[in-house]
């Protein structure tokens, strides 16, 4: 893996080996592809070689028939498909939500109206006006991270910081490309640590919700702070740790609904039922209670006769032979 983490706010975030499009002769004409190639060494950590070779490669498998005149959307995606075995869509996420996926790892490769990005940002000469494809990449709450393939600078570039303020005015909103960080690569070990029967969690307003995907635990899907109390249900507590490194920590698995298999942190934020270490098993039904039986008409009915004997014999010691009585039962 080559390229190099940088901390942005309170993450280490991940910046691919720099790729530009100042190969050939100029005019140069590659910087979707080299914009691509930024991307996707996102999600490759850093794995493919950033080459004049790697971006004809793009090119080529993209099957643009005028590589001078400009790329398509279209093109990056059939050059992902085709290149790399990669199937991927465009977005055309908010300004916040593009500001939530940028702080939590992940990278856009955006196009742009480049007349509408002012100095000292530009990096193509003054007279081009045109579209142009860039890569940003971070969030720091006020500024992001631009990648201009047409800087004249070596891998171990990181780019420079840039309001969002000037993007908002440049980009196309309807045609953003995203790459997560390490989406490509083996996905980290998932060891369930305890199952869970019928689990609920909640978490409060005012809390960092941290969903991780399911397919790829590596994969942050979202990070916000809640505007009001979330909850669901969750099946299993687990550990997620990668190949080499330490482990990530220890989550809860949720189940059900549209986050189905997703992973968010076990943490003091999130209020669980069962807790942690409680059990998970149903509760025993009580044992019923035997019902009294029910007395046989036969005794019922000795019980009677001995009862009124035994008041005919009281009767008769008290009377004696003053009073004549019936024969006795």
């Amino acid at each position: 893996m080559s390229g190099k983490r940088i901390k942005i706010g309170s993450r280490e975030t991940f910046f691919p080996p720099f790729a530009n499009e100042r190969f050939g002769d100029p005019p140069y004409w590659a910087c979707t592809f080299a914009a691509l190639l930024n991307g996707a060494n996102v999600a490759f950590l850093g794995n493919k070689p950033p080459t004049a070779d790697e971006i004809m490669k793009l090119a080529v498998a993209s099957g643009d028939p005028d590589l001078a005149g400009g790329a398509q959307s279209s093109e990056m995606l059939r050059a992902m498909r085709v290149l790399y075995g990669k199937k991927m869509h465009l977005e055309a996420l908010s300004s916040k939500r593009a500001q939530e996926r940028l702080a939590s790892g992940w990278a856009l490769v955006a196009g742009v109206t480049y007349s509408r990005i002012p100095m000292p940002w530009r990096r193509h000469a003054r007279r081009f006006m045109k579209g142009h494809r860039i890569t940003l990449i971070g969030w720091n709450g006020k500024e992001t991270f631009i990648l201009d393939p047409m800087a004249s600078k070596g891998t171990n570039w990181t780019g420079e910081a840039i309001p969002w303020s000037v993007i908002a005015k440049a980009w196309w909103p309807g045609e953003q490309l995203w790459f997560a960080e390490g989406q490509f690569r083996k996905p980290p070990k998932v060891t369930v640590l305890k199952n869970v029967r019928a689990g609920e969690w909640r978490m409060p307003s005012g809390n960092r919700l941290v969903l991780r995907s399911a397919k790829n635990p590596r994969v942050i899907v979202r990070k916000f702070i809640t505007a009001n109390t979330k909850s669901g249900n969750f099946d299993a507590f687990v550990e997620i740790r990668p190949k080499n490194g330490p482990s990530y920590g220890r989550f809860i698995r949720l189940s059900g609904g549209d986050l189905d298999g997703m992973f968010i942190p076990d943490n003091s934020q999130v209020h669980l039922t069962p807790k942690w270490g409680g059990s998970s098993a149903a509760p025993k039904p009580k044992p019923k209670q035997q019902a009294a039986p029910k007395p046989h008409p036969e005794d019922s009915d000795d019980a009677f006769l001995a009862g009124r004997r035994a008041e005919y014999k009281r009767i008769e010691d008290e009377v004696g032979a003053v009073v004549r009585l019936p024969p006795a039962p």
